[in-house]
């Protein structure tokens, strides 16, 4: 999928509410695991990814302030992968390339 400029109003207060509770579900049910798999299968995170790309700018706002994996969601929603090759497996790394992502689509969080 294509992202091109994104200047949409911002998410409803539901849907942020709804996305705080789904992100703090999944981050709880997968904190011990590091199968990326595992993390992908988990029913809240598929419940994230269902909201499309009303998730990508709240995605980007729970990356920027808690890091994690959000990205893997916003991976499967775009279907855009920024980060370089040699940051594969740097979270740090990896979050960073994505927000730059998000402010170069015109995602504003």
């Amino acid at each position: 999928m294509a992202i091109v400029n994104h200047n949409e109003p911002g998410v409803s207060e539901d849907t942020a509410k709804r996305f705080a509770e789904l992100t703090t579900k999944w981050k709880e049910e997968t904190r011990f695991t590091s199968k990326i798999k595992t993390m992908r299968e988990n029913s809240a995170y598929r419940e994230i990814i269902a909201m499309s790309e009303l998730a990508i700018p709240l995605l980007l706002a729970d990356l920027e302030k808690n890091g994690g994996f959000g990205f893997l969601a916003l991976g499967d929603i775009t279907g855009a992968n920024p980060v370089p090759k040699e940051s594969a497996g740097k979270i740090d790394e990896m979050a960073a390339a994505w927000l730059v992502w998000g402010r170069t689509h015109g995602y504003r969080w």
